[in-house]
């Protein structure tokens, strides 16, 4: 049977993302700009920026400078810097709204507790006043606001709104969080939910790092996720466990229940939890010596991270097991689905080259896998700004659902 060829609706998508991946950086820019850039035609550009217009993406410039030669000056374009959006997720112990416009800036943040800290319902209802005050103090109108990502860590059912399964237990699940915020707000304005790791994976949306490839994002914090993105694009499953490798069992007969249920997974085989555990049982002098740098507050794995860097000993070998540890995950996700590139974000993206290297030599130890080239990248942005820059690119990608 022959393969079915692109629909015209497919194909307008992706211009559409194209277009989209040469001007999100941008803060002025051509119809000829994005043609050198993208190679489409420009009657398409011209096309896809009318849509962007009609929507409140874009925005009419000046003209800009007709080349050495004179003709007609070009028309300018630029993202609209009157159409904003807020982010709520967790970052740093606490709840951040951030309120941003579509050029990227950062407008006004507020903060509140950290939602774990909070009912379900008062975490609806704090976002929802967080909301107000940011509009409210910046003198927003509800018709400039594009839309809402509200953040939180499980397994999200983003098209429906809901959180299936939620990370903290006492909230429970099958919330209708989209509808109850936008209930609280009384807001016509559109409401993504969406798990944290795929927020943060989404700020490679539209790198060129990552065009035309398939990779696979590892972020590490409170958990460990790693989510499988084509084209920039993360992946939609049936079941919206994409991200959910965290959970890969890596040690059947580890004794540690995690959250999810089961035992020996990934993410608890390299948590805060488990290494303190490993400290702990040192000798008190060795202790003493390894944690002589250690101010008591940090991510003890981000601490080993540098000090494995700067000497070896104890912190060397704590690093060489978790470097073995997300070898073997790495080696699974080869297996499962063969990516172009791997790329780190959150704690461990403070890694040492050799680090890096102790991970590729385990997942080499797999006879097939033995000669492969294995492409790791680190992405060392705080997690409040992978957040800020994952969000808008998902409000600005929402337009190609449309």
């Amino acid at each position: 049977m022959d393969r079915i060829g692109a629909l015209p609706k497919d194909i307008k998508q992706k211009n559409d993302a194209e277009i989209l991946r040469s001007i999100a950086g941008q803060r002025v820019f051509t119809v000829q700009d994005i043609a050198n850039q993208t190679k489409i035609s420009r009657l398409t550009i011209t096309r896809a920026l009318e849509r962007f217009i009609e929507k409140g993406i874009v925005i009419q410039g000046g003209k800009g400078s007709s080349t050495s030669l004179g003709g007609k000056k070009p028309q300018e374009y630029s993202l609209n810097d009157g159409r904003y959006g807020i982010s709520i997720a967790p970052s740093g112990g606490e709840t951040l709204a951030c309120l941003m416009s579509f050029t990227g800036e950062e407008i006004d943040t507020v903060s509140f507790m950290f939602p774990a800290a909070l009912t379900y319902e008062a975490f609806i209802e704090k976002s929802a006043e967080s909301v107000r005050i940011l509009m409210k103090r910046n003198g927003i109108p509800q018709e400039d606001l594009y839309g809402i990502i509200l953040c939180t860590g499980g397994i999200i059912d983003r098209k429906s709104g809901i959180f299936r399964t939620s990370s903290i237990p006492q909230w429970g699940n099958d919330l209708h969080a989209a509808e109850d915020l936008s209930r609280m707000l009384g807001l016509d304005t559109r409401i993504e939910i969406e798990n944290v790791s795929k927020v943060c994976s989404s700020m490679l949306r539209f790198s060129s790092e990552v065009q035309g490839k398939r990779t696979a994002v590892m972020y590490a914090d409170f958990g460990v996720s790693i989510t499988i993105l084509e084209d920039g694009k993360t992946l939609e499953s049936t079941n919206d466990v994409n991200g959910e490798l965290g959970h890969m069992c890596l040690d059947p007969h580890d004794e540690e229940a995690c959250v999810c249920g089961s035992k020996g997974c990934f993410e608890v085989l390299i948590s805060q939890k488990r290494i303190w555990k490993m400290v702990n049982a040192m000798p008190e002098k060795e202790r003493e010596v390894l944690l002589k740098n250690y101010d008591g507050k940090g991510d003890i794995r981000r601490y080993l991270l540098e000090e494995e860097k700067r000497e070896d000993g104890k912190a060397g070998e704590l690093c060489t097991y978790m470097a073995d540890i997300i070898g073997m995950a790495f080696r699974n996700v080869v297996l499962a689905i063969d990516p172009d590139l791997f790329v780190i974000q959150g704690v461990f993206s403070y890694a040492s080259d050799r680090f890096l290297e102790r991970i590729k030599s385990v997942v080499r130890e797999n006879k097939y896998l033995k000669d492969i080239p294995i492409d790791i990248r680190e992405e060392s942005r705080e997690l409040s700004e992978m957040l800020k820059k994952g969000s808008m690119n998902i409000m600005l990608s929402s337009i190609l659902e449309k």
